[in-house]
């Protein structure tokens, strides 16, 4: 399973720019479902068979991710962030600036970019820099090794290319932790349980969904709706927990290790009915899980719900959220695999 998972989470595939997931997923899905289909913005959709009520399970494609707004003469290379705010200062702890000395590999339209996420530091900094208490988009760059503009240029960068932090997937026994685990860890469980599921017991029409853009303001989950027409869907996710040095157990009090998570409310409140619902299949089945609410959080099932689709969040507990090393445990990945089987193989109640 790490394996699978150090593939999905290594691609690249920031919003808007999320193909090569899209690619792998079609190739890996080939055969082992009924149908496939990209639609036109990009949302990879598979029938995995079933009958019943036609659930939707979804997780998102896309990294978080920065984009080329300038290069200067020297050859480098301004970046500005991949998501909503164009506008939003990079505060010190925000996924902005924790890529700072990670590698960076530039999208570009004839291939990728290496370089890393630079500032300046140590002996030649001003006393004017070393007092500065927040840094800006005038402060982070990416250092490519051009010596000039056009030597910039002539490897492919240009403005509107996408960038990503690069670095590779590591395990640590049942730890994994690397990027992109939002969302491509839940990618690979949804892989992995077309491996473990009894198609005759299942006891819906399933269909999968690998959505766009989710981290840009869940672009794609607004319109697969509209194309599988789903009667229920639930949302896989990262989840949020509390078991690192500085966090308020009030607040988040999950670890990794505990089992997967099913999630309550975040910016709005899941379908009470199909919450209730996991809840009962993980424990009529003996898996562990943990319940929680999660605050500055949102996933693809708040699109759905607002299509009107009744849905519901589950996730995997994840440290690092948003940074270029989420942790997770490999043990919840489990978990996750066998609580979905349990709850799809379980007959809807009327």
């Amino acid at each position: 399973m790490f394996n699978l998972i150090k593939t999905l989470c290594e691609l690249p595939g920031p919003g808007g720019d999320e193909k090569p997931v899209q690619d792998y997923l079609s190739e890996s899905w080939h055969g082992r479902v009924e149908s496939l289909s990209l639609t036109k913005v990009g949302n990879l959709i598979a029938r995995v068979g079933g009958r019943g009520p036609r659930l939707l399970l979804a997780a998102h494609a896309d990294e978080l991710g920065y984009i080329v707004r300038h290069v200067d003469d020297k050859g480098f290379v301004w970046i500005s962030t991949g998501q909503q705010d164009i506008a939003q200062k990079p505060p010190m702890r925000a996924s902005m600036l924790l890529p700072l000395g990670f590698p960076a590999l530039i999208l570009t339209a004839t291939g990728p970019v290496e370089g890393i996420f630079a500032t300046l530091t140590g002996h030649v900094l001003s006393e004017e820099q070393r007092a500065k208490g927040q840094l800006d988009w005038s402060d982070v760059w990416v250092d490519i090794g051009a010596s000039s503009k056009a030597e910039a240029l002539a490897r492919g960068v240009q403005v509107g290319d996408r960038i990503i932090w690069n670095p590779p997937t590591r395990r640590i026994g049942d730890i994994a932790y690397g990027k992109a685990m939002d969302d491509r860890m839940l990618l690979a469980i949804m892989d992995r349980l077309l491996d473990v599921i009894d198609r005759g017991k299942l006891a819906y029409e399933l269909r999968y969904a690998s959505t766009i853009q989710e981290e840009i303001g869940l672009v794609g989950a607004y319109s697969v709706t509209d194309d599988v027409k789903p009667d229920l869907a639930i949302a896989l996710d990262v989840g949020i927990v509390g078991d690192a040095p500085g966090v308020d157990p009030r607040h988040a009090d999950a670890r990794l290790g505990g089992g997967p998570m099913l999630v309550h409310k975040d910016t709005i409140s899941y379908n009470r009915a199909l919450t209730l619902a996991l809840g009962r299949a993980a424990q009529k089945a003996g898996i562990p899980i943990q319940q929680a609410i999660f605050a500055r959080y949102g996933s693809d099932s708040g699109a759905f719900i607002r299509n009107g689709v009744p849905a519901a969040l589950i996730a995997v507990p994840t440290r690092y959220t948003h940074s270029p090393f989420e942790m997770i445990h490999l043990g919840d990945v489990d978990l996750m695999i066998k609580w979905l089987k349990a709850f799809l193989e379980t007959p809807a109640e009327p």
